[in-house]
């Protein structure tokens, strides 16, 4: 009896060592100490799931628990690297800021990964340079790289592991270079998805299944196109992809929302529209409570149009100054989103100094979504940015977010002086180049 209660002893204090081992470390050669950030790749967004300071010997330990996925080591000063998990802790070593120079210990999946990255890089940029294929040389030379390029990725899914199904579906289409441009983009059409099982709800948690999709989209458009058959092309590519997603809720709640979000950032809103038809949800099995998820998803990407009257912000700015977005009377008003944490943000922050001195007759409204108020404060003031900074301390969960659909920042809206929205600018220069042309 002793002997078991000593055996249940040991078992209690094994168990809890296991379930918090390390499961993320890296050692960090030829960089400066700083801050290490641990960030998931959710499908649609980066989480930053937790951060550590290097110590002296350059090392980080993360215990964190985590699911099968893609996540991303970044340091405080810009550097990242992504890694793959499985269950199985993972060990990296550094030893300089590109993936070359990275190794990982004991994880087959992630040494096969950036192999794979590592190889497709460069022969994408061999590609760039044979083109164009307008000779026999070139097309030999062209076949000859894409038999090495599968022959090697061939080689790395033999072990049929989670980097081997991420390898076969963002691996390239294989085809004909000999045959002209449209019948090259029927046959990658044709068969670009062949290697994508849209039931594998391990795809969701990377970056792959996004940039697939994308990928895709951009093979739907060509040059000749005018705008009403660019719109068609793309409605027709969306439709494409959701009937395939249709096979499971989960992956389609996702391509759902990935999409409308896409199309919404590109102001799209004629793609939208026809998104928000819900396409192939009676080929879903889901539940009223599924199909009421989807039915908001739509609703929240298509609440904002160019047109609509802009919802009001009201409050009192970082400075303790009062103000009412509807009481502004300057001829055109921006409303900006942004993060602290968002180096692009900042960068903008920056850039709108010049740009206020040059269209003294916009005014703007920046809402913060993240960040502590002091930074904000003492960043605005370094820059001498004169507007209206609002931060109300709830970031994401914001009413003002809900109001304007923002699901990233930087989001720019501009409205016009009775407070409509009139455009909504991808980034600071497509900000700068509509007010260049309203100004004519």
């Amino acid at each position: 009896m002793k002997s078991l209660k000593s055996l249940i002893a040991i078992l209690f204090i094994l168990v809890p060592l296991s379930v918090f081992s390390q499961t993320v470390s890296g050692t960090f050669f030829n960089l400066p100490q700083q801050k290490v950030y641990l960030n998931a790749y959710t499908g649609l967004y980066m989480e930053v799931l937790d951060s550590v300071m290097m110590s002296h010997d350059k090392r980080v330990d993360f215990n964190t628990q985590l699911t099968k996925g893609m996540y991303q080591i970044e340091t405080e000063y810009g550097y990242v690297w992504d890694f793959l998990y499985d269950g199985s802790p993972v060990k990296m070593v550094v030893r300089d800021v590109d993936d070359e120079a990275v190794g990982f210990i004991g994880s087959k999946i992630n040494t096969d990964w950036n192999a794979y990255k590592i190889y497709k890089k460069r022969t994408m940029n061999s590609f760039s340079e044979l083109r164009p294929l307008d000779n026999e040389h070139a097309v030999k030379e062209y076949n000859d790289l894409q038999n090495l390029f599968w022959s090697f990725t061939d080689s790395l899914s033999l072990d049929d592991n989670y980097s081997s199904v991420l390898i076969r579906v963002d691996r390239f289409p294989a085809f004909n270079p000999a045959l002209d441009y449209d019948k090259q983009r029927k046959e990658i059409i044709a068969s670009f998805f062949d290697e994508v099982d849209f039931k594998d709800l391990s795809l969701i948690p990377t970056d792959v299944l996004n940039n697939k999709i994308l990928d895709f989209l951009s093979l739907q458009i060509s040059p000749e196109q005018d705008v009403k058959q660019m719109m068609m092309s793309l409605i027709l590519g969306a439709d494409n992809v959701l009937y395939r997603a249709s096979v499971d809720f989960e992956m389609y709640k996702f391509v759902f929302q990935f999409l409308m979000e896409t199309f919404k950032l590109m102001n799209l809103d004629e793609v939208v529209d026809y998104m928000t038809r819900i396409p192939y949800s009676e080929e879903l099995k889901c539940d009223k409570n599924q199909y009421d998820e989807l039915l908001t998803i739509a609703e929240f990407n298509s609440r904002v149009r160019i047109g609509s009257k802009a919802e009001n912000i009201s409050g009192t700015t970082i400075f303790d100054e009062e103000f009412d977005l509807y009481e502004i009377e300057s001829e055109y008003v921006i409303v900006y989103f942004w993060s602290y944490t968002c180096d692009h943000c900042k960068d903008n922050i920056k850039r709108f100094k010049s740009f206020f001195e040059q269209n003294p007759e916009i005014s703007m409204v920046a809402i913060s979504v993240k960040g502590d108020v002091k930074k904000i404060r003492s960043l605005v003031k370094r820059y001498k940015v004169n507007s209206y900074f609002y931060y109300d301390g709830l970031e994401w969960n914001s009413p003002h977010v809900n109001d304007y659909a923002v699901t990233a920042t930087p989001s720019f809206y501009v409205l016009d002086k009775n407070k409509n929205i009139i455009y909504k600018p991808f980034d600071f220069e497509e900000l700068v180049q509509f007010v260049n042309i309203i100004k004519r």
